[in-house]
């Protein structure tokens, strides 16, 4: 936990920038003493076809999948923390978004092979 999910412009970010996006989200988020850098998930996914404001502005999205419980305040510094991380690295892209979106903490489950 976290699991944060990276969709990024396939045309406009290549594999570098996005292995450093995500090991800059992780540095981020682990340094912030928020979670555990061995509980933190990462993973992008480019697309290819999109609209920004009806135009075509390249964008990244970022989902932070958290489990319930943490307040707003706790959910902020979380998003506040990516966007930090990722502000030097130059993004060849019009906008970066984070969205903290809550797990239910009841129905989450997890299996970890032996």
């Amino acid at each position: 936990m976290p699991h944060i999910i990276v969709e990024y412009p396939e045309a406009n970010v290549d594999d570098q920038s996005v292995d450093a996006v995500l090991q800059t989200i992780h540095r981020s988020i682990a340094d912030s003493g928020l979670f555990k850098a061995n509980q933190i998930k990462a993973r992008a996914y480019p697309f290819k076809h999109f609209t920004n404001a009806g135009g075509s502005d390249p964008y990244i999205h970022i989902q932070a999948r958290i489990k319930s419980g943490r307040d707003d305040d706790n959910k902020k510094q979380l998003s506040e923390v990516v966007l930090a991380g990722l502000a030097p690295l130059n993004l060849q892209v019009s906008v970066v978004t984070v969205e903290i979106i809550d797990m239910d903490r009841d129905t989450y489950g997890k299996f970890v092979p032996a």
